[in-house]
């Protein structure tokens, strides 16, 4: 076999090998830019929620509940713990009062 041949089959290899590598890499950059946004959309939601709650409120759970009640992501959630989950914070109490804000994770 001439050597030509097979640097010509090699630089095909690698050609194919490189363009698939390239593919892979675009589309799992999209993948990953698409997922970031709806997580800072989620952050967003949440830190909109929970300025409204400390500015429209005397932090009581009553009052934090009649706000989320008013949102109809909420419409289903269990206002009977101590805690109550937004998207990606919790909002803990203690003695009817906002003791804490944490992430969920």
């Amino acid at each position: 076999m001439n050597y030509w041949k097979i640097a010509f089959w090699s630089c095909l290899a690698l050609l194919v090998a490189v363009t698939c590598f390239a593919a892979y890499a675009i589309i799992d950059q999209a993948y990953t830019l698409t997922y970031q946004k709806v997580g800072y959309e989620d952050t967003e939601k949440d830190l909109e929620e929970l300025m409204e709650i400390v500015s429209e409120t005397n932090l009581s759970k009553k009052q934090i509940i009649e706000k989320l009640k008013n949102d109809s992501h909420f419409d289903f959630a269990d206002f009977k713990a101590d805690t109550i989950s937004l998207n990606r914070i919790l909002l803990i109490f203690e003695d009817d009062k906002l003791k804490k804000v944490t992430k969920q994770w």
